[in-house]
């Protein structure tokens, strides 16, 4: 096992891709809490409020391209066969790459939130602790344990949707597409159903995962919903790894 991890965490860093998403990634975090600080809205934010930044969609959307790359970085190249060839048991890959994934999602974070506390310590003007500051990503400020396993979650869908679909893009785009559009899409259907597809709008993943990140009264019911269909998502590629078609 400990080989598998060597070779995926070698991977992930070999390739320039992962350096340039993380630059991006750190940059819309800075971006994201600076704003409101060097822009005078009136209030100030918190610690707290700060550090939520790189919890906002369009971090998350840096990181699962990373996610995406786990394994679609191979199969796009046809590198998998090397890899399946290298590491017969194809449930260490799928975990390793996981494992790897869930260190680099973590890593990030804590480095997003390093640029950001820079970030507020250039601007202690605009920052106190005794304010309840504000959230770009829900109206309430997320605990920040919340906020890695977010970007978790969602890059476990980015990551199994890719294995799903042998295919990088789709990937990246059909988890964005939902969380931006489908679902709000289906919202937007049932307030015209006048509340028959209600239903089917509480199941919806990203729409519970916002809901849990920004801590609503019914949150650990939006958790469970959300934590239910990453999970889902990863048991359904896992199958679909063992499929010989690599």
């Amino acid at each position: 096992m400990i080989s598998v991890l060597i070779y995926e965490w070698r991977r992930l860093w070999s390739v320039r891709s992962t350096w340039i998403m993380s630059i991006l990634y750190l940059g819309m975090a800075a971006l994201l809490g600076a704003v409101p600080l060097y822009f005078d809205t009136g209030a100030k934010q918190s610690w707290q409020g700060l550090y939520s930044s790189s919890g906002n969609l369009l971090c998350v959307i840096m990181l699962s391209v990373i996610a995406a790359q786990t394994f679609g970085h191979e199969y796009r190249y046809g590198l998998i066969r090397l890899t399946f060839s290298e590491f017969p048991k194809r449930e260490r890959v799928m975990i390793a790459k996981t494992i790897m994934l869930g260190v680099y999602v973590t890593l990030m974070t804590f480095l997003g939130w390093a640029v950001l506390g820079a970030i507020g310590a250039s601007k202690p003007s605009r920052i106190s602790t005794d304010v309840v500051g504000f959230s770009l990503s829900g109206n309430n400020i997320p605990h920040l344990w919340q906020i890695p396993i977010f970007g978790f979650a969602y890059c476990i869908i980015a990551m199994s949707v890719t294995v799903l679909t042998r295919n990088l893009a789709l990937g990246v785009i059909l988890p964005l597409l939902t969380a931006t559009l489908v679902e709000t899409l289906i919202s937007g259907f049932s307030t015209l159903a006048k509340g028959r597809l209600d239903w089917l709008v509480h199941i919806l993943p990203f729409n519970n995962g916002y809901a849990w990140l920004s801590g609503s009264t019914d949150m650990h019911l939006s958790g469970l919903v959300f934590a239910s269909w990453a999970v889902g998502f990863y048991f359904l590629a896992t199958l679909r790894l063992h499929v010989r078609d690599a």
